[in-house]
């Protein structure tokens, strides 16, 4: 990336952060729903079920995805909403640039929610757990996130322009990233046991890192012509 580039990528990431400190709807949005879903399962399935820590990666990982898709049907919103999205769009930067500072904004956005809805679900469905799991699980959350938000900036940007905008989006994100939800509740699952099954983690790790170059060339070779058309 080029010391240009490098600045306009700066200054759009700034923007989405800035905006996102003062409004507070995306990351609050999808905090408190994914910590109602949350309890929702610790009443339901956990009071049903004595010991949960077998299906906790899935349920950790069902919650976090659903709650993302809040996040992501906020993409380019504001933007819509104040009329400027045109502004941007004649702005000259390289729509790659554009692609990759909503990616960051999405996965610090993610991120942010882990931090509190992760270890509140570990202590509602994990029996005993360890800081080395803990720091697994750490590397899990940032590879899924990254493919969560490549999808999701990818996505958001093909159905901005859409009357049912709300509709389209999450039927074409949820069903791409089943396979996120797959593998990282595998390699939570895997982080949590006891003992631990490296292998089994490792190998989910991999499909997530996989996963998140694949989309990310698939990006990089159409993002250039979807706000455009």
């Amino acid at each position: 990336m080029n010391p240009s580039a490098r600045r306009q990528y700066a200054a759009l990431l700034r923007k989405d952060l800035r905006l996102e400190y003062r409004t507070r709807e995306t990351i609050v949005a999808m905090g408190l729903f994914s910590l109602v879903v949350t309890i929702l399962f610790e009443f339901t399935v956990g009071e049903r079920i004595g010991n949960t820590s077998a299906i906790a990666g899935g349920i950790i990982w069902a919650t976090l995805t659903l709650g993302a898709v809040l996040g992501v049907g906020r993409t380019w919103v504001p933007e819509r909403e104040q009329r400027v999205l045109d502004a941007i769009l004649i702005a000259p930067v390289p729509r790659l640039v554009m692609m990759m500072a909503r990616t960051t904004a999405l996965v610090l956005f993610l991120l942010g929610v882990q931090v509190v809805v992760v270890p509140l679900a570990i202590v509602f469905f994990v029996n005993g757990t360890s800081p080395a799991s803990l720091v697994l699980i750490a590397g899990v959350c940032i590879l899924a996130d990254v493919c969560i938000g490549i999808m999701g900036a990818l996505l958001s940007s093909m159905s901005v322009f859409s009357r049912t905008r709300e509709l389209v989006l999450p039927v074409l994100l949820l069903p791409s990233l089943i396979p996120v939800v797959i593998a990282a509740g595998g390699a939570t699952d895997a982080a949590l046991s006891a003992p631990r099954q490296m292998a089994e983690y490792r190998g989910y790790c991999l499909f997530l890192a996989v996963y998140a170059v694949i989309f990310a060339l698939v990006a990089y070779a159409t993002f250039d012509y979807i706000l455009d058309d």
